[in-house]
């Protein structure tokens, strides 16, 4: 009984890493509520610091450090954050995941694929980091392997629209524009305002030499995406080769 009250009390003392943790997690989340990102990513780095020896608990200050890195484009930084979170957490899929995108965005696409495998090795039900594969494959010019992904994607995920709509897109750069029609249709059937898909869409009926069905395409786009409607109409309006 002594032992258990004594622990309580060490628990709830001010000096607590864990404690002082949850507090710093209180400062850094209203600082980014606040859009003072540097604040945050202040607090979050310190948890990482005071908490070592909660593995956790500065596995997650550090991933929330990285996607605030991400989230203003410093992606070196938002790279080193999710290193430091995965050495104090090797398994978390998430920030496996991240690396990968923070990567990705840095064009160091071999080390984000890995990154990328690694993820869908901790967690096979990871669908975003399954999509990033294939969008990995698809930067490298390794465009059966992007295919690969995204069939095997669509077969586990038949109601995800980006798997179909980037099938679509590694059919047509393949070669295989006619036969990427399908998948065009089905992203948008299934997320009929995502203005991607219908640039997309208009791309693969243009290497057809189909310009009636890409300007059908870019004036649906215009209703979701008046900018990007114009880009294409600029891409229609050139001569085809």
């Amino acid at each position: 009984m002594i032992l258990a009250l004594t622990v309580s009390i060490a628990a709830q003392a001010p000096g607590d890493p864990v404690r002082e943790a949850q507090r710093l997690t209180r400062v850094a989340q209203t600082a980014e509520a606040q859009n003072r990102y540097e604040d945050a990513i202040k607090a979050y780095e310190t948890i990482a610091i005071i908490a070592k020896g909660s593995p956790r608990i500065a596995a997650a200050a550090m991933l929330n450090a990285g996607n605030i890195y991400m989230a203003s484009g410093r992606f070196a930084q938002a790279a080193n954050a999710y290193k430091q979170s995965l050495a104090f957490d090797p398994d978390s899929a998430e920030a496996q995941n991240n690396l990968g995108e923070a990567l990705g965005e840095l064009k160091q696409y071999k080390i984000a694929l890995g990154a990328f495998q690694q993820a869908v090795a901790l967690d096979g039900s990871y669908v975003k980091a399954r999509y990033n594969m294939g969008v990995t494959y698809d930067r490298l010019g390794q465009m059966k392997y992007a295919e690969f992904v995204y069939r095997i994607l669509i077969r586990d995920h038949p109601d995800f629209p980006l798997a179909y709509d980037s099938l679509a897109v590694a059919l047509s750069k393949s070669g295989r524009a006619r036969e990427a029609i399908a998948f065009h249709q089905k992203a948008i059937s299934l997320n009929p305002k995502d203005p991607s898909f219908y640039f997309n869409s208009a791309i693969s009926y243009l290497m057809l030499g189909d310009v009636k069905n890409a300007r059908e395409q870019q004036q649906q786009l215009a209703k979701l995406d008046p900018l990007a409607a114009q880009r294409l109409a600029t891409i229609i309006a050139k001569p085809q080769k």
